[in-house]
């Protein structure tokens, strides 16, 4: 059957002597991986194709899927670039490669993402747009939250542990197997604090910028049972800007 698919590099390593192991996100096959032949070496060549396989410039693949699969990798793949592209520099590259990282790190092989893969690339417009720091977290919590979502964790936002609806003036404990408790009747207080109206924010996909640093608290410890000890790289950079 032959196949195609738009598609963003995640991650990129050598194989063999002239060869990559690429590993690609679209919407119907998710996370996979190809070997892309003659893409390393001293040819005008193999530059050429190296060059089409950055990251953050949507591709065209097509492919012949085998009726036996004896791996979950795919071979002969074509490549065409694609008409868009989000050439992210500085700090917005890095956030680029924090979006990469994270659906290379949590995604299954070969499960489709349809909805995740169209809020990636509206993660990638939000960071080119951004004019600031503020602005480009804003736009990574937001891919969080739906990538959260995709994985069967939803956050969520909108009602307590209690179903009752969150109160913007309130304040909650979150824990991530549960949810929201209202501040005044949790005994035990250990959660990720953050106001109501911070939760709310995060639910309709409203920019606050007062609620950007509850957020990132929150989200991580949502993350962390996905991510384990394993620090995630990118993190990493941000301290150099």
């Amino acid at each position: 059957m032959d196949i195609e698919q738009p598609a963003f590099v995640l991650h990129r390593r050598p194989y063999r002597e002239t060869s990559a192991l690429v590993t690609f996100f679209s919407p119907e096959y998710g996370k996979f991986n190809a070997v892309m032949r003659g893409v390393r070496g001293g040819r005008k060549s193999a530059s050429q194709k190296a060059m089409l396989l950055q990251p953050f410039q949507r591709l065209t693949l097509q492919w012949r899927e085998r009726s036996a699969k004896l791996s979950d990798l795919v071979s002969n793949v074509q490549v065409e670039r694609d008409h868009l592209s989000f050439p992210l520099a500085g700090e917005a590259n890095i956030c680029g490669l924090y979006l990469n990282e994270l659906l290379y790190r949590l995604l299954f092989n070969h499960v489709a993402v349809e909805p995740l893969f169209e809020h990636y690339q509206h993660a990638l417009y939000q960071i080119l747009a951004a004019q600031n720091r503020k602005e480009h977290a804003w736009a990574l919590r937001q891919f969080e939250y739906h990538l959260l979502t995709e994985l069967g964790q939803g956050v969520v936002c909108d009602v307590d542990i209690e179903q009752h609806p969150i109160e913007p003036e309130s304040s909650y404990y979150f824990y991530p197997e549960t949810g929201a408790v209202k501040a005044e009747k949790d005994r035990l207080a250990t959660g990720v604090f953050v106001d109501g109206s911070s939760l709310l924010a995060l639910a309709e996909c409203r920019y606050c910028e007062t609620a950007l640093p509850q957020l990132k608290r929150l989200l991580k410890s949502v993350l962390h049972p996905y991510l384990g000890h394993k620090e995630i790289k990118t993190r990493e950079l941000f301290a150099h800007f």
